[in-house]
């Protein structure tokens, strides 16, 4: 799924540059500005929006871009005195809800296990349920029942802050 992603962002980006030298070309040759402006505007670009939780000792920081419902992005756990996890996620959102496949470093070892985070306005929840080990990695487990971590919802903030 990391490379269809990463073929969708090439494949989007040489359509904006292209998209952008067709209008040039096609505005010396004629076409009203109106019509120019359509063309640009058609382009879909993804919502980039990052998270965060701090407390005095930890910190939880989510990035992220979403194309559909498509989402990709990186995502860090600083918990005190327990070991760092870095990594990134890729997953879809379903309604308010993101659920994805976290690939994180930690103590020298790579691991997989799958996230999930209900919206809420401008947060975002963890939610938490019985997993199993499958596939290569940690997943819920069907028809699980998620507890939701109200006591460290990430924040909404600015991508340049982090």
């Amino acid at each position: 799924m990391k490379n269809y992603l990463l073929i969708f962002a090439i494949l989007g980006t040489i359509s904006i540059t292209s998209c952008k030298n067709e209008t040039k070309k096609e505005n010396s040759e004629g076409m009203a500005p109106q019509q120019a402006d359509i063309v640009e505007s058609d382009v879909n670009s993804p919502e980039i929006a990052c998270y965060r939780y701090v407390s005095k000792k930890d910190t939880v920081l989510l990035q992220m871009e979403k194309m559909n419902d498509e989402v990709a992005g990186t995502l860090s756990y600083n918990y005190f005195e327990k070991d760092k996890s870095d990594g990134t996620f890729e997953g879809k959102m379903v309604g308010d809800t993101l659920f994805a496949d976290y690939t994180f470093g930690s103590e020298g070892t790579l691991s997989v296990r799958e996230v999930m985070f209900l919206k809420k306005g401008n947060k975002l929840v963890e939610g938490f349920g019985e997993v199993e080990a499958g596939d290569g990695k940690m997943k819920f487990k069907n028809n699980t029942e998620f507890t939701l971590n109200d006591a460290m919802p990430l924040e909404e903030i600015n991508c340049d802050e982090n």
